[in-house]
């Protein structure tokens, strides 16, 4: 315990001495004159900047006779004395920084004596990966301090194509090893990455108090442009290590975010390290399936077992250990434009939806979207011993890829075949269950047709625009209902019966914004690739979100009563203000776009992020007004507060049976119609 539980002062701050240190040619310290002062520092608490060819040195105490010897003896070129002005706003207020100043002293020893080293941003990125999960920062929160991290350094050129996968695996390695457990570190390593844990979880007991004056990813983004200046991480290094993290987090291989920074563009390089960590696949499955039971994704028993009893990383031979463990979509295939076509889907969506189909001993299953077979593996051990899995893709070599996994987990009773998944396999049906492992933007009826009588389908489908569920339907009468529904996002079916048109939209101009557009929607999809260039026409609302609010409520009712549904608008750009790190949601009109935004602010109960709505176009005001005015109805009439909606669904000539008090929640598709019950 510290005096931080009970909102105590923070210990009082020394007096900092500092001493700017110049060196011979002002080409920055030698790897011999840093160990050279590292040695003659030790036992002494200091810390240090590496700044314009020299090193900035703080310390609690005066050390000038011992720099007036370094120059003397021709170690440094010469030193002035000066006034240490600590950044105490950017680290988050007295407190954070007196917590930036123990680990500032606790990591200085260690960075300046590896000086020269070939490892060090390597071990860097280690280190704050550590400090950013002791700060418990989910996935996509560490992703948006890399964002930050790349907004604070000079722009760069993404890698190209043959080294991209490669520096990707590489830093998500880097991002989720465990720093403690590397083999034969050096001295005081364990001690070193214990202080990055300890900073990290301070700091975000600081921001639960209300006590850190920033956002604690902000915090977090400015230690890591001093660590990285601490291990002599060049700026464009450092803004390749940011563009990784961010690829890794949110799965999105695109150019480079453009930054305010004047610097020349310039193309990083991102070597596999020399580090190398301890891996045991049987814990880090043990430890992932204790998350999902934690997350609630994991219930059923004989789930957990399955999960327990298949290995995910032998189904992804391609990808690291750790990779396989990790909450984040594998990519398997792409096409010719790069563009993923099929992927081995996140642990935590595969929980879901195994949740969702509910295969008992003895079922029938036909499983559409072999992709690697992993999915099939844990229904096979479902329905074992008398049950039979059928998994079908479009692609023979996704299917010989299945196959020759199944095999060698000795997995044999799931069957990989050649066809499409929407036309089914009538001549090994019925089945008991179907699974949709791919997403689709309407009910295949021939699908419907082998399921048994009491059997239930599971199956990702797009409502409108990017709004995407997994429905679990099971028929009542001629109707069918949901008995579950999750938000979730799937590679579309493709080559078949309903297969999903998607058209991304590039915006022009710097940055990396793109648009999600399909056959559907009314857009002007060359209009689009301008819009961000046209007048911003904001428009704000007085509905609020707070610490742990879905979106997903609000996401549904707008691709209900939008002219086009809602779709996702990823990517950064100067100007471009989403609501999200990742980027926005977006509705369109033609020719116009408005995408939602926030403001952050604190009242009576707290803080608070309000929505707002930034139009762009010919009709920006009437769109930006008409989204605005939606999110006040949602909010008014029903909110995150009221129980869940329930689904409905009909195919065919039943559809006029099917029928909403509104009827914007009619949602009607060329095989189907789907009704959204607002409680």
């Amino acid at each position: 315990m510290d005096s931080y539980e009970h909102n105590l002062a923070a210990p009082a701050e020394p007096k900092w001495w500092q001493a700017t240190i110049r060196f011979p040619g002002d080409a920055g310290v030698s790897p011999h004159a840093a160990a050279k002062l590292s040695a003659a520092l030790t036992g002494r608490r200091f810390y240090f900047l590496r700044k314009e060819g020299g090193l900035r040195l703080r310390m609690d105490r005066p050390v000038g006779a011992l720099l007036d010897q370094f120059v003397a003896n021709g170690v440094a070129a010469g030193w002035a004395g000066g006034i240490y002005e600590p950044e105490t706003e950017a680290f988050g207020g007295p407190q954070a920084m007196a917590i930036a100043h123990e680990l500032f002293c606790a990591d200085s020893p260690a960075a300046l004596a590896e000086t020269g080293s070939p490892d060090s941003k390597e071990r860097c990125i280690l280190l704050l990966s550590a400090m950013y999960r002791a700060a418990g920062l989910d996935a996509f929160e560490v992703g948006d301090v890399w964002v930050k991290i790349g907004f604070l350094r000079p722009p760069i050129d993404p890698p190209d194509e043959s080294h991209r996968t490669a520096a990707i695996t590489t830093m998500r390695r880097l991002m989720n090893a465990d720093a403690a457990k590397r083999p034969h570190p050096e001295p005081g390593w364990g001690e070193r990455v214990a202080a990055f844990e300890d900073a990290g979880r301070r700091l975000a007991r600081l921001a639960k108090e209300g006590h850190l004056k920033r956002g604690l990813r902000a915090v977090l983004a400015h230690h890591a442009i001093f660590a990285f200046n601490r291990n002599n991480t060049s700026a464009v290094e450092q803004a390749a290590a940011a563009w990784l993290g961010r690829q890794v987090a949110f799965g999105d291989t695109e150019p480079a975010a453009a930054s305010t920074s004047p610097s020349s563009p310039a193309t990083p390089t991102f070597k596999e390290p020399a580090i190398s960590t301890t891996v045991d696949p049987t814990k880090l499955r043990e430890a992932m399936v204790a998350k999902y039971i934690d997350s609630g994704h994991l219930c059923t028993p004989e789930i957990i077992d399955a999960f327990r009893a298949v290995e995910r990383h032998t189904f992804i031979p391609d990808a690291d250990v750790e990779a396989a463990y990790v909450d984040d979509a594998v990519p398997i295939k792409h096409d010719t434009d790069g563009e993923m076509i099929s992927c081995i889907s996140a642990p935590s969506i595969v929980a879901t939806q195994l949740e969702q189909i509910g295969a008992r001993p003895g079922h029938n299953v036909l499983e559409a979207g072999a992709a690697t077979g992993y999915n099939a593996a844990i229904l096979g051990h479902l329905v074992a011993p008398n049950g039979h899995v059928w998994t079908i893709d479009v692609d023979q070599d996704l299917v010989d890829t299945a196959r020759k996994h199944l095999a060698a987990a000795r997995v044999d009773n799931v069957t990989a075949v050649l066809g499409d998944g929407a036309a089914g396999l009538p001549e090994h049906a019925p089945f008991d269950r179907i699974q949709f492992t791919v997403g689709a933007g309407d009910i295949p009826t021939k699908v419907l047709e082998q399921l048994a009588p009491d059997g239930r389908l599971v199956i990702p489908m797009r409502i409108r625009g990017s709004i995407s569920r997994s429905f679990a339907f099971e028929r009542d009468g001629d109707i069918w209902k949901t008995v579950s529904c999750e938000m979730a996002t799937f590679v579309p079916l493709r080559k078949g019966i309903c297969d999903d048109i998607y058209t991304r939209v590039q915006i022009a101009g710097e940055g990396d914004v793109h648009l999600e557009t399909f056959s559907e929607q009314l857009v002007d999809r060359e209009a689009m690739r301008t819009i961000l260039d046209t007048p911003a026409h904001p428009v704000h609302t007085g509905v609020k979100f707070r610490q742990g609010d879905p979106w997903q409520w609000v996401y549904l009712w707008l691709a209900c009563v939008l002219p086009n549904g809602l779709s996702r608008m990823p990517g950064q750009r100067t100007g471009f203000t989403p609501h999200f790190a990742w980027g926005s949601m977006a509705a369109l009109d033609r020719d116009t776009l408005a995408y939602l935004t926030i403001r952050e602010g604190e009242d009576t109960k707290g803080r608070f992020w309000a929505i707002g709505v930034i139009g762009h176009g010919l009709r920006a005001d009437v769109l930006a007004a008409q989204v605005a005015a939606a999110i006040e109805e949602w909010d008014r009439d029903y909110g995150n507060h009221a129980p869940a909606p329930g689904f409905r669904m009909v195919t065919g000539d039943r559809r006029d049976q099917l029928q909403a008090s509104d009827p914007r929640f009619v949602i009607d598709k060329p095989a189907s119609r789907l009704v959204v019950d607002w409680p």
